[in-house]
């Protein structure tokens, strides 16, 4: 499909480690005419200068309401967790089309109150859930045959020190908990058991859970400390046995007519993910990408495993 794109101008809130890549994947595609990068922002001024000179983008400023001001049209929002929600209403309020990280918000009723806001003034908003769009996930969907029996995720990486303030479950394992629901849609959604370990100022930074979502055995597993980067999910169908790994880029199929090891390529998920969303608010409708209301399912399962943390 050939999309037709108007330019669209954008700002980003919230320029650390990650709000950076942002600026650098929607420079790239500034160069390719999708959009007109006017401004950054971010509460350290320093960090926004920074940034700004480092991709060559003409304006920083603190807040949102300031890079309104600057006319654009939409923001990728890359705040911390905790101040997520606020930042995004307030664009929304402001008219602005918002890309929000993950999670959006920490509450599900929060979620809920920024889809009435983004609905009832015709606003794209959607959440950062860049795991849908790994080449990976294409290739293992694209691969499945026959109707899910179990999921094994496991998501272990060493978290950086600020980042273990925030439960590991909201910050992690919802990605795991958005590509579950993703692949399975339930009907019903029921925790089976859930368990948390290396307990750090109150906060668990492992968290084992599994969940039953319609029939199928959802295992997640989730280290922030472990020093060993590992990213994967295997799934097994009635006939099929698939292991995906987003840490090598590969995909071991195993099934009774076929197997095979395939590495996998394709373009970079954040700049798909970016892409979506400019076609989006440039009035395309991407099939695929997520919404609000795939961010507030995914926080009502998270609330419930967290909730199951909380009993143990």
């Amino acid at each position: 499909m050939v999309w037709e794109l108007s330019e669209v101008k954008v700002g980003v809130v919230g320029v650390g480690a990650w709000g950076k890549n942002i600026v650098r994947v929607l420079k790239e595609l500034e160069g390719e005419g999708l959009v007109n990068v006017v401004g950054v922002a971010d509460t350290d001024v320093g960090r926004a200068l920074e940034v700004a000179n480092t991709f060559k983008v003409g304006t920083h400023v603190r807040t949102v309401k300031e890079l309104a001001e600057l006319g654009v049209e939409a923001v990728a929002i890359s705040v911390p967790i905790n101040e997520l929600f606020q930042v995004a209403k307030e664009a929304l309020s402001l008219g602005l089309h918002a890309f929000i990280e993950k999670p959006v918000s920490t509450k599900p009723e929060e979620v809920a109150e920024l889809i009435k806001v983004a609905e009832s003034s015709s606003l794209v908003a959607q959440p950062g859930f860049i795991v849908r769009y790994d080449p990976v996930i294409k290739a293992l969907k694209n691969a499945l045959r026959g109707k899910i029996k179990y999921l094994v995720f496991k998501r272990l990486s060493a978290r950086p020190p600020h980042r273990r303030r925030f439960s590991v479950v909201l910050d992690l394992m919802i990605h795991d908990v958005d590509l579950a629901l993703n692949l399975i849609n339930p009907h019903e959604i029921k925790l089976m058991s859930v368990a948390g370990f290396k307990v750090e100022n109150n906060i668990p930074q492992e968290v084992h859970a599994s969940l039953l979502l319609d029939g199928a055995v959802t295992y997640l597993i989730t280290d922030g400390v472990l020093p060993v980067k590992v990213r994967s999910v295997e799934v097994v169908t009635e006939s099929t046995y698939c292991e995906a790994s987003f840490t090598d880029s590969t995909l071991n199929v195993r099934g009774a007519d076929r197997s095979y090891v395939q590495k996998v390529e394709g373009e970079e998920p954040l700049k798909a993910e970016l892409r979506d969303f400019i076609r989006s608010v440039s009035g395309g409708k991407p099939s695929d990408a997520p919404t609000l209301h795939d961010a507030l399912r995914a926080l009502e399962v998270v609330k419930l495993i967290e909730q199951g943390l909380s009993r143990v």
